[in-house]
């Protein structure tokens, strides 16, 4: 039972961090701007509910302040209790939206780990703390080139992508790992009663594959989901807003599930 905790807990933190988070956002489809939502999901593997997520977005017109609140629960905590707090500054311009900073803290059983991700207007990336291994390192530095962003930034990419969300391909970075989530479309959909949203949505698969750092030196396999999205407004400078409402997949044989809970949205 431990041991398929801690492969729940990663293959959450893999989800939340390709969707975005993870695991991230929806309101009911709307042509009017949306200066601030907040949105709780939940996490669930199998019949249990692991983990919730509490996001926070605050858009401004040229720039976006996001805050994203993860924690186990129920079941899971009697295994291995974990929580995470990530933060980031977006900017908005005419083309896509650029990474400013990301913070993540992640905590597991008093264990702390704190990841700092920074970038000039040039589009330089610093980050801390970079990998003891040599060799990790390097690979890692060969990855970050090009319009690499962070997890809640991407979200953000992937909304603004177009008329609709996917197809479209999108480099991130979380400060451990490189990752590509490749969008691609599967038509028009809905979405059951559980998800609280009512609306049109658009259906994509998402592949997450990584591209350099832990989880590709330890071999791990990319993962594929099921996302809907849902058109939720316009950003300040006039975009459409694409968001995901609902995430699903399989984890080890069971299914695995992000759903927008509740959404409250400020005008």
């Amino acid at each position: 039972m431990t041991r398929a905790r801690m492969a729940a807990a990663r293959h959450m933190r893999r989800a939340l961090s390709s969707i975005l988070a993870l695991s991230l956002l929806c309101v009911a489809a709307s042509s009017a701007e949306a200066a601030q939502v907040a949105v709780t999901y939940k996490v669930d593997v199998g019949p249990m509910t692991l983990t919730t997520v509490r996001l926070l977005i605050d858009m401004q017109p040229d720039v976006v302040t996001s805050k994203a609140r993860i924690k186990s629960g129920g079941v899971a905590n009697l295994f291995a209790e974990y929580s995470a707090v990530a933060e980031a500054t977006s900017l908005i311009g005419e083309g896509a939206p650029q990474p400013v900073k990301f913070n993540l803290v992640r905590e597991r059983d008093n264990d702390i780990r704190k990841v700092s991700l920074s970038w000039t207007p040039d589009g330089t990336l610093a980050y801390e703390p970079k990998s003891p291994k040599p060799e990790r390192r390097d690979s890692i530095a060969k990855a970050l080139t090009g319009s690499v962003t962070d997890p809640i930034t991407a979200v953000l990419r992937v909304g603004t992508a177009g008329e609709t969300p996917c197809p479209s391909v999108h480099d991130v970075f979380d400060g451990r790992d490189v990752f590509e989530l490749a969008l691609t479309g599967k038509g028009n959909g809905t979405v059951d009663e559980t998800v609280d949203y009512r609306g049109a949505v658009q259906l994509c698969e998402v592949r997450w594959t990584p591209l350099a750092g832990r989880a590709k030196d330890k071999n791990v396999p990319g993962d594929t989901y099921d996302v809907a999205f849902a058109p939720v407004g316009k950003l300040p400078r006039g975009q459409q807003l694409w968001l995901p409402v609902d995430l699903t997949g399989s984890l080890k044989g069971l299914p695995f599930r992000a759903y927008a809970e509740k959404i409250d949205v400020v005008d």
